[in-house]
């Protein structure tokens, strides 16, 4: 009888751990997924610095709360597991070589937290996107993949569905600044369209392999699944014919060439019916890049304009002369741009504009982070862009190879954008977020398994300390930083406020 209670007891307690690691896992795939779903989506318009600092607000917010999660998962567990990845050292690099940046920065600061409507460009932020990119790729397995797709997937139908009503005058939101044409949660319409040309390639996977990609729908659901997703290919494709003069067509047929690549040479196999709507694509892509600049809407939208790659490049050779290591700081751009541009600049049209973006995430690095901090981005970029490669055309598992194809073309999308044009708050937030989600999904996927670095904090109370450590700081950093964040969004809404009102005497 003594032996069957003390079976007993240990086996309650397991059943206790895991229905509380249970609910820890629900939060914890809860935040990554929201992020995933709300950020292109989210906007309140209440804060003087735009739309894209409320994205990063809430980013922060839905990052740190699953890593919270996570920790005090391993907490309970007694013991915490971390991937260890290609990329875990030159991560580490990097976020020394940006806190070295920030401490010789012109502005500390602003190197910290961020300038003025450029908070994605601080060090914080490259913390922050450290963090969720060990918290996606060591929370993730075969069906999250599938949920974390199909939410970015609904995100960027339902941005689709919105902004095409916007353009054509139908605004679904009471909000007064939301009543234009030009409106969008991206911030601009370059950034709309920029967003559209990356997101295409899932929309176009989706809508040409959704049986397979949720091969468990009936008939019924799958056909009506598939007709929707049709209809916001069609609508991705519309808006940006509409938004031609903001457009750039060569990126989008980049992404368009490599699905139809993978798809004719039998790398994923798709049908032949299935695979029309890619080639649909394809072509009419093609079409719209040859019948050039032409006009298709009447209404007068707003111009845009952007630091030239010339004077950008110009900016970045001064700037490495002066800070050639590690640069001016991270998001100080604005002091750079003061201080080296050119008698050529100050003769044009734009003279008085200042800007505080470069046109090229390189041109921008080379003068905030110098040559250390661009490089380091550089081989980032190269390890995840080979991992992704190699992952997509060894990959076995069919219900996730065509999410992976998917993934690797809007990665190729979003780098280009990122190489060849300036990038606000928005757009940095959409890159890092397809970034994370095809480095994890083509990681789960690779056909060598990645060893595992696991925290065991059972067996020594040394250990067991340390974890309690670890969770008591990441706990305390995450309330400092979420007040900190409260505090800056109120100040911001208070800002904006001040700006709107006619009368400077006003309470």
């Amino acid at each position: 009888m003594e032996e069957a209670k003390n079976i007993i007891k240990p086996a309650a307690k397991a059943r206790g751990k895991h229905a509380s690691t249970k609910g820890l896992d629900i939060i914890i795939v809860g935040a990554i997924a929201a992020v995933f779903f709300l950020i292109p989506l989210f906007f309140t318009g209440l804060a003087s610095q735009g739309l894209g600092f409320e994205k990063m607000l809430l980013f922060y917010f839905l990052v740190l709360l699953g890593t919270v999660a996570w920790v005090t998962k391993g907490v309970i567990a007694g013991e915490l597991n971390l991937k260890r990845t290609p990329l875990d050292w030159p991560i580490i690099i990097t976020l020394i070589v940006f806190a070295v940046s920030t401490i010789l920065s012109v502005s500390a600061k602003d190197s910290l937290v961020g300038s003025y409507g450029s908070s994605a460009k601080s060090f914080v932020a490259a913390i922050i996107f450290a963090l969720f990119y060990y918290l996606v790729i060591n929370n993730i397995n075969a069906k999250r993949i599938k949920l974390l797709f199909c939410a970015l997937v609904s995100s960027g139908s339902l941005l689709v569905i919105f902004s095409f009503l916007q353009l054509e005058g139908i605004y679904l939101l009471p909000l007064g600044f939301t009543r234009a044409s030009s409106f969008n949660p991206l911030g601009s319409l370059s950034a709309l369209t920029m967003f559209l040309v990356i997101v295409l390639p899932l929309f176009i996977v989706a809508a040409s392999q959704i049986k397979k990609i949720l091969p468990n729908l009936n008939k019924g659901l799958a056909a009506a699944i598939k007709f929707g997703l049709l209809i916001i290919v069609l609508g991705d494709l519309i808006i940006l014919a509409l938004l031609n003069g903001f457009t750039f067509w060569p990126v989008a047929i980049v992404g368009a060439v490599i699905i139809l690549m993978f798809f004719l040479a039998k790398i994923i196999k798709i049908s032949n019916n299935n695979l029309l709507i890619p080639l649909f694509a394809f072509l009419a892509l093609i079409i719209l890049l040859v019948l050039g600049n032409f006009n298709v809407m009447n209404k007068s939208l707003p111009a845009e304009v952007s630091l030239s790659r010339g004077a950008s490049w110009d900016i970045a050779k001064s700037s490495i002369k002066e800070n050639p290591i590690f640069g001016s700081g991270p998001s100080t751009f604005y002091y750079d741009f003061s201080k080296f541009k050119t008698i050529n600049f100050n003769n044009s049209p734009l003279w008085n504009v200042r800007f505080d973006n470069a046109s090229g995430i390189l041109f921008e690095m080379l003068s905030t982070v110098g040559i250390s901090g661009a490089l380091m981005v550089v081989i980032l970029a190269l390890i995840a862009l080979s991992v992704s490669f190699l992952s997509l055309i060894k990959s076995k598992n069919e219900e996730i190879n065509s999410i992976q194809l998917a993934l690797f073309a809007s990665f190729i999308s979003a780098g280009l954008f990122a190489l060849l044009f300036s990038q606000n708050n928005s757009l940095i937030l959409i890159t890092i977020l397809i970034s994370v989600l095809t480095l994890a999904v083509s990681l789960a996927m690779y056909s060598e398994k990645f060893s595992t670095l696991k925290l065991s904090f059972r067996s020594s109370a040394k250990y067991a300390l340390a974890l309690a450590a670890v969770f008591l700081v990441v706990s305390a950093g995450v309330v400092v930083l979420f007040t900190m964040g409260l505090k800056m969004y109120l100040a911001d809404t208070y800002a904006r406020k001040a700006m709107m009102t006619s009368d400077i005497n006003a309470k």
